[in-house]
């Protein structure tokens, strides 16, 4: 059996109106919502890669990210099973109706951030990252 496998799940503010949720391409390069088209990162890829994939809202406020969760690791099995198809007109069309996708909404927003993976206390944040 492998590791583990994780989508990394990209929730900023400015997205929460997108009707799909957004997940990170292979090797970090771009979006997509279709989940075939969303990269599959290992847990010690996550763990590595600290901060870059796992990240709080930044709360200008504070300068700091410790906002909610906007940027983290699920599990594959866990977002493969909240999937559904794409829609086949409107907004939430996909090329070739590819998917399948998870939709947005405040509650799948929770329960997603409720299935986040959460890095070992030894990973630095952003600020630790910064050296504050």
């Amino acid at each position: 059996m492998g590791e583990q496998l994780y989508f990394v799940v990209d929730l900023r503010r400015e997205w929460t109106k997108n009707p799909y949720i957004t997940l990170w391409r292979p090797d970090s390069a771009g979006y997509a919502y279709p989940l075939p088209w969303a990269g599959r990162y290992t847990e010690s890829e996550i763990i590595k890669s600290g901060s870059y994939h796992t990240c709080r809202r930044y709360l200008e406020k504070l300068r700091d990210h410790v906002g909610v969760g906007e940027r983290f690791a699920v599990r594959c099995e866990d977002i493969e099973a909240l999937a559904t198809d794409p829609d086949t007109e409107g907004c939430g069309r996909i090329d070739g109706n590819t998917g399948p996708v998870v939709r947005n909404s405040g509650a799948m927003r929770l329960k997603l951030r409720r299935l986040r993976f959460e890095l070992p206390d030894a990973v630095p944040s952003p600020a630790q990252a910064r050296g504050r």
